[in-house]
């Protein structure tokens, strides 16, 4: 028989071995163990054990099941074949043997039987903690998650032993006089099993014993109220000779067939110095309180909170009371981790603990001076003595800890204050206090901000109550479900306990109905936990103008937003804005990850989402919200858009912003603001499309040309992101009929394919915006999607249509006025002639173009015309000059950071370098080329920079690799649908020739 083997089966099945977890296996696997663990030591047959685990609806393979099941289990649980077994084959079933007290459910009743006998002994103080140790074995609903008719016979027996120790603990607290610290959990007890009558019982005694003998009596009211209505019964005899004690006043006898009720024992304090009977008052006889609640079982992480908070609490050389804080969002876990650490650490407080809940995240926080009352009666001092004012309370209770050691678990504070009174003076205690806020203004030892899990630890807490078995199944599923849960505590035990109670669900189930962002808070409820009930406490807390601010940004600021966003979105002053999100800070309702940067933790955003009960008269209104946020959103754009584009007027091309907004004094400073707030814009934009139909048509407008103003930045901001938000906003924009939004909509959704070489998604996307801004009149963004029909063109060779094309964009953008379209529209034309054959024409045009733009701010256009210029040198074998004209270029884009052309000019370089036959030169701008192009995501410049390094390495006799970036090339033209691809083809073909000849 096995000594270091322990099974637990008052929560999910759990199997210990040597202090390490053992995978019990499938539901089914576990119903086995748990039927031969609840026998006590007693075989089973083949036939009984098939019906504890399938019941009447047993498969015709349950046998062989039964058989393979009990296999797996002694393969587990014996590992020593030296050793006796545990799993004994009996007749046809079987015999598990192992000790009582290695099973949590048994040691429980031996524990309970062993508390009876002490209780008939008088022994009160050592009933109550037998009792005691035996509820803390319970880590959930019993054989959590495990089919079959015994395990629902076994939850149903175990639960009820439960409330019978529970009631029985009760019953040693109040001979033992714990009255008032009992009377929360009495409460409570009553509050989730109202048809227990001896709890009312018990409820009496202690209220009347305090001295509130209203109370007492209105308990038996709302008792006999309850029973009539849900029974149609009365109150039995104890509980009706009870209210008639009550009624008359006189002292309660000791509850009927209960042993007579010892004297409380009292405990010295712990041996030190004596101290002369002058220099100290005399002192009460304490009781040693005990008050922590049960520890957690399935603990999870934290292990490096843990080590610094102990080091804290433990540092015998320490001068000062150690108070350590956890604060944190609610379902974080900070109760859970308090109470782990008091437990750990208990053992160093000799003289006992003393807990309360402060009630700081609801509407009635509890009153000090009530705490105190608790705490001074749990130590012994008697209730007719204690003061009245809360100062003198406080000083008493000091004194009575002076020279003691206890520890102090404080949860759930609401602010300072409330704790302050309850802090020992002496260096011996220590104190543990949780809150959602930060208790700034204490004198706290250790602060612990709590963060979300990490995806081992998640995952671990799902693990441990949903099955070890199911989240290796379903690893994907798994962590797709504890990402919904944003990592929170709370959120994974309640899926996991969800999970574990109904064992037919997949895990991707349970994934599928958390995906939509407005419905997961729903979802995030199993028994009396909730998620939703966590941020309610705290929300109800805020005050008017705070919850306005927190359910005003909830759909904009995602994934994250600014100050200066959030402060535009709300109406306010920076300052006015800045003070109400660090309150929401400070309340957990938010977080600061970044200074003057602010989100949602994903779970809180949904829980604001979903919140409906707005003041009418708020002022409050989610269009305005989002229209002023856009309206901020598009200054800055438009300020962007004017760097970025100089020769271009952005109020003749964008809708001007009514609201003020950002300004940059230079283009670097405006790519930094447009790669800053890139994620909030696009949500901004995704939110308007997403609206309440119909959305307001300036709305969309705003959304669409916030979309244009940001497109000149291409490759340097997600680009592809941005194309997304804009197909939503066209298609709205198409239902709405509003041509304008959909004809710029559409434009960036061509042009980012474009970027791409995407061409028949291109080609799609620009006329059905040339179409539409037609019929808008909107020749500014016509004029951008000609140029961009004629870039389609070129792509594909064709360039006589593209040149065409080049033409009426120049057209146009001469009788806009835009300079920068102009120029780029002839650049462009200027390249389709060089490709062509007209090198001499576009070197011309891209001198006169040179000509234009010396002295003028405008890198990109300055950039590509020398980049075209060289190109036309290098046709017109002018390698040195091409080679200079891309120098040029170069410096150019290093210095304002224009990495695509940079790149472009690179491979142009290098394939001039070649022909010059200065290969490792060549070679070096080649592979730096390559791998800007990479990191870009370019893939039609890659195709280039690779076809070109197969040349350069060719000329370097490195004829294998050539033939490997060569077909690199051809991969990825062919990839995109390019007519360069016959190019690639024909220089593999070559290379193979020679590898072969």
């Amino acid at each position: 028989m096995r000594y270091d083997i322990w099974f637990s089966v008052l929560g999910a099945v759990r199997v210990r071995r040597g202090g390490k977890d053992l995978t019990a296996g499938p539901p089914q696997q576990q119903a086995l163990l748990a039927a031969l663990l609840l026998r006590a030591g007693r075989g089973a047959s083949a036939h009984e054990l098939i019906g504890a685990i399938w019941g009447e609806d047993a498969p015709g393979s349950a046998l062989a099941s039964l058989r393979t099941y009990a296999w797996r289990l002694r393969q587990m649980l014996e590992e020593d074949r030296a050793e006796p077994r545990l799993l004994v084959s009996l007749r046809d079933g079987y015999q598990l043997v192992v000790l009582p007290v290695s099973v949590d459910a048994h040691l429980a009743e031996k524990l309970a039987a062993d508390a009876v006998q002490a209780r008939e002994a008088g022994l009160d103080e050592e009933c109550r903690r037998l009792l005691t140790q035996a509820l803390e074995l319970w880590r959930g609903e019993p054989l959590a998650g495990l089919p079959g008719p015994f395990a629902e016979q076994q939850r149903s027996r175990l639960g009820e032993l439960r409330l019978a120790l529970l009631e029985e603990r009760f019953d040693s607290d109040l001979r033992l006089g714990r009255h008032s610290f009992v009377i929360p959990e009495l409460a409570a007890f009553a509050e989730e099993y109202p048809l227990r009558e001896r709890v009312y019982g018990f409820q009496m005694r202690a209220l009347y014993a305090c001295g509130r003998q209203a109370d007492a009596l209105a308990v038996f009211t709302r008792a006999r109220r309850l029973l009539a209505e849900e029974l149609g019964v009365d109150p039995g005899p104890e509980l009706t000779a009870l209210q008639a004690q009550v009624l008359a006043g006189e002292p309660l006898p000791p509850a009927p067939g209960r042993a007579p009720q010892r004297a409380p024992v009292h405990l010295a304090a712990p041996p030190g110095p004596a101290a002369p009977d002058e220099a100290r008052p005399a002192q009460p006889a304490l009781f040693r309180p005990a008050q922590l609640p049960a520890d957690t079982a399935d603990f999870i992480g934290r292990a490096h909170e843990m080590h610094e908070m102990c080091q804290v609490l433990t540092d015998a050389a320490g001068t000062a009371m150690p108070v350590v804080s956890i604060t944190g969002m609610g379902g974080i876990g900070k109760t859970t981790l308090a109470l782990r650490l008091a437990h750990q650490a208990k053992q160093h407080f000799v003289d006992g603990q003393l807990y309360a809940d402060l009630g700081g995240n609801g509407l009635e926080p509890a009153d000090p001076g009530i705490v105190l009352d608790s705490f001074l009666t749990a130590l012994g001092v008697s209730g007719h003595t204690l003061p009245a004012l809360l100062e003198d309370r406080a000083r008493l209770f000091r004194s009575t800890l002076d020279g003691r050691h206890i520890l102090l678990l404080l949860d759930n504070a609401r602010d300072p204050a409330q704790v302050r009174p309850l802090l020992p003076g002496s260096a011996d205690c220590a104190v543990v206090v949780t809150s959602r806020v930060r208790l700034t203004g204490l004198p706290t030892t250790l602060q612990t901000a709590l963060d979300v899990f990490g995806t081992d630890d998640s995952l671990e807490l799902l693990a441990s109550t949903a099955g070890a078995q199911r989240v290796s199944d379903e690893p994907g599923a798994a962590l797709e479900l504890v990402t919904a849960c944003g990592h929170l505590p709370l959120a994974v035990r309640i899926v996991a306990a969800r999970l574990a109670a109904r064992p037919q669900w997949q895990i991707a189930t349970m994934v599928g109905r958390l995906a939509d962002e407005r419905r997961r808070i729903g979802e995030l409820r199993a028994g009396d936990l909730a998620v939703a009930a966590a941020f309610e406490l705290g929300y109800r807390q805020l005050a008017e103008s705070q919850a306005r601010a927190f359910r005003g940004l909830a759909p904009v600021a995602q994934p994250s937003i600014s100050l200066a966003c959030a402060a535009a979105a709300l109406g306010l002053g920076e300052h006015e804005a800045e003070d109400l999100l660090e309150a929401l800070v400070d309340a957990a309702m938010l977080e600061a990850p970044l200074p003057e940067r602010y989100r949602f933790h994903d779970l809180v955003r949904s829980f604001a989402l979903q919140l409906t009960t707005v003041p009418k008269d708020s002022g409050e209104d989610d269009a305005a919200t989002l229209a002023r946020l856009l309206g901020h959103l598009l200054a800055g754009g438009c300020s962007a858009f004017q760097h970025m584009v100089p020769g271009d007027p952005a109020e003749v091309i964008l809708t001007a912003s009514s609201v003020p907004g950002p300004r940059f004094p230079g283009l670097s400073e405006a790519q930094d603001w447009v790669s800053t707030e890139f994620d909030c814009i696009v949500n901004a934009v995704l939110v308007a499309a997403r609206g309440p139909a119909p959305v307001p048509a300036r709305t969309l407008r705003m959304a669409a040309d916030l979309l244009v103003a940001l497109s000149p930045f291409g490759k340097s901001i997600p680009y592809g992101r941005l194309a997304e938000a804009a197909r939503e906003v066209a298609e709205v924009a198409a239902a709405q009929g509003d041509d304008y939004t959909t004809g710029r909509a559409r434009f960036v959704c061509g042009n980012a394919a474009l970027q791409n070489a995407r061409l028949d998604e291109a080609a799609r996307h620009t006329a059905l915006a040339s179409k539409a801004c037609h019929r808008a009149d909107d020749r500014v963004i016509l004029q951008q999607t000609l140029n961009d029909r004629g870039l389609i063109a070129q792509f594909q060779q064709r360039y006589g249509d593209a040149v065409r094309c080049y033409e009426q964009a120049i057209g146009l953008a001469r009788e806009l006025g835009h300079r920068s379209g102009e120029l780029t529209a002839t650049l462009n034309a200027a390249q389709a002639r060089l490709r062509s054959g007209g090198a001499e024409e576009a070197a011309r045009i891209c001198e006169q173009a040179l000509g234009a733009l010396r002295g003028v701010a405008e890198q990109h256009c300055t950039a590509y015309a020398l980049f075209v210029h060289g190109q036309a040198l290098h046709e017109l074998k002018s390698h040195a000059a091409a080679v200079a004209r891309y120098r040029e270029c170069l410096d150019v884009c290093v210095a304002a950071g224009i990495r695509g052309q940079e790149a472009q000019a690179r491979f142009r370089l290098a394939e001039t370098l070649r022909v010059l036959g200065r290969f490792d030169e060549a070679r070096a701008e080649a592979e730096r080329s390559l791998v800007m192009c990479e990191e870009r995501g370019a893939e039609h410049d890659r195709g280039y920079a690779l076809l070109i390094l197969a040349r350069v390495l060719a000329g370097l006799g490195d004829a294998r690799g050539a033939l490997t970036r060569a077909r690199q090339a051809d991969a990825v033209f062919a990839g995109l649908g390019l007519p360069d691809v016959r190019e690639a083809r024909d220089l593999a073909g070559r290379l193979t020739a020679v590898a072969h000849g």
